[in-house]
C-alpha cells in the first residue's frame, strides 16, 4: 500500500512539473511576442529584413503599450496568436513578420495553446478541445491521454525525446524566425 502510494506521489510530481514547465515556457514565447512587437515599433530593435516597417513610429514603450492596450485594459492578449497577427496588420505594412510564419508553424502555436488552456483551466470545454484536436488520432496509453501525460510521453526513441522537448524546440525555433 505504501509503495503505491509513493507511486502515486511521484507520478502527481512529475505531472505537475511538466505542466508548469509548459506554461512557464507559453508565459515566456508570451513575452517574447509583446517585447519584439514594441520594440519593432519604436524602434528599439531592428531587423535584418528591409520589408519590416512600421506603420507608425511610436516614440517609447510605454506609450507602444498603452496603445496596444487600449484604455480598458491593462494587457494584451497575444495569443491565441490570430490576435498578434490581427494586431500586427494594424501596426506593421504587410504584418510582417508575424504574418510570414507557415501554416505549419501557426497550427503548432494553436495546438500548444489548446494544450495551454487544458492545463490552466481543466474545464470540460478545454479537455474537449486537448482530446478531440491533439489526442484524438492517437493510439495512446491511458497514462498518456491527459496533457501532462501526452508532453511526458516519448515522441523518438533516437534521440530520446519527449513530447515536451518537441514542442519547446517547434516553438524556439517559431522565436527565431520572427526575430530575425
Amino acid at each position: 500500500m505504501r509503495d503505491h502510494f509513493a507511486l502515486r506521489w511521484v507520478h502527481f510530481g512529475l505531472s505537475q512539473s511538466y505542466e508548469g514547465l509548459f506554461l512557464g515556457a507559453h508565459v515566456a514565447f508570451e513575452g517574447f511576442i509583446e517585447d519584439l512587437f514594441v520594440g519593432l515599433l519604436v524602434n528599439g530593435l531592428k531587423s535584418q529584413r528591409s520589408d519590416i516597417v512600421p506603420r507608425i513610429r511610436i516614440p517609447t514603450h510605454q506609450i507602444a503599450r498603452e496603445l496596444l492596450t487600449g484604455p480598458r485594459k491593462r494587457y494584451v492578449d497575444w495569443l491565441p496568436f490570430e490576435r498578434t497577427i490581427d494586431l500586427a496588420n494594424l501596426y506593421f505594412r504587410g504584418g510582417r513578420p508575424f504574418t510570414d510564419l507557415s501554416v505549419a508553424q501557426k497550427d503548432h502555436l494553436e495546438r500548444c495553446n489548446i494544450i495551454r488552456n487544458a492545463i490552466a483551466h481543466k474545464s470540460r470545454h478545454s479537455l474537449k478541445l486537448f482530446e478531440g484536436k491533439i489526442i484524438s488520432n492517437m493510439p495512446l496509453p491511458p497514462k498518456e491521454r491527459s496533457p501532462s501525460g501526452y508532453l511526458r510521453g516519448i515522441f523518438r526513441i533516437s534521440p530520446l525525446q519527449t513530447r515536451f522537448q518537441i514542442y519547446i524546440s517547434q516553438t524556439l525555433i517559431i522565436a527565431r524566425d520572427l526575430a530575425r
